[in-house]
């Protein structure tokens, strides 16, 4: 056998290994509920969920969010995300209506998990800040393609002596004006709240999220409100 095939005969198996690990992995966290992926019809690259994919240029996504951080902080605002291509980047225009003023900035975001590339002023990155650490912070969690299956383990949260898993553990259904999106539930529990995020296979952001500290005190909330292409 020529170097080149055992090449090839390595990589066929390891990535065997890797499904049949994924596979076990969600079944002992309780997946394969439904008609989706089952182990004996495991998930593939299809079932799978990166931030940023299915952009198209052009693309506006429009959210009311509440983001408290602190530094800088929104609430009951509606916030536009508008992606322009730019080569091998985004050129993100944020605008955010607060309810008294309307104001708009924009930054050079990577493609691939949607980070900033190029230097922006502090005045701009205070501006962006809320929209960071809110409907973009699922690059926190989502650092490569993760299981849009339930019981797959996107995450994990360390807290004093305790381990908590960040999952997907349902399905739902989310209606945004005349469309209907079905979601995959990311969950998590830290103090008495429940945090939980929204995910469409289709969509390159989350569709809603609640999230909590461990003092059951609000992080961050949103809901998308419209898609426009």
């Amino acid at each position: 056998m020529t170097s080149k095939k055992v090449v090839y005969l390595s990589s066929a198996i390891f990535g065997a290994i890797g499904i049949l690990v994924s596979v076990a992995i969600i079944a002992l966290n309780g997946g394969f509920s439904g008609n989706g992926p089952s182990i004996l019809n495991p998930p593939t690259s299809k079932d799978q969920w990166s931030i940023g994919s299915n952009i198209v240029d052009g693309m506006n996504l429009t959210y009311s969010l509440t983001s408290i951080g602190e530094e800088s902080s929104l609430r009951g605002s509606i916030v536009s995300i508008k992606f322009n291509e730019l080569k091998d980047k985004w050129n993100i225009n944020f605008k955010i209506n607060n309810g008294s003023t309307v104001k708009e900035s924009s930054a050079n975001f990577s493609k691939k998990q949607l980070l900033i590339t190029d230097p922006i002023t502090k005045e701009n990155e205070k501006f962006i800040q809320p929209v960071e650490s809110s409907i973009l912070a699922i690059r926190d969690i989502a650092r490569e393609p993760k299981y849009l299956v339930v019981g797959a383990v996107w995450d994990k949260i360390f807290t004093g002596s305790s381990t908590i898993d960040v999952k997907i553990v349902n399905t739902d259904t989310i209606s945004i004006s005349k469309d209907s999106y079905k979601v995959y539930v990311l969950q998590s529990k830290v103090g008495n709240s429940t945090s939980k995020i929204y995910l469409n296979k289709d969509l390159p952001l989350p569709i809603k999220a609640d999230v909590y500290d461990e003092n059951d005190k609000v992080v961050y909330q949103y809901e998308l409100q419209s898609v426009l292409k």
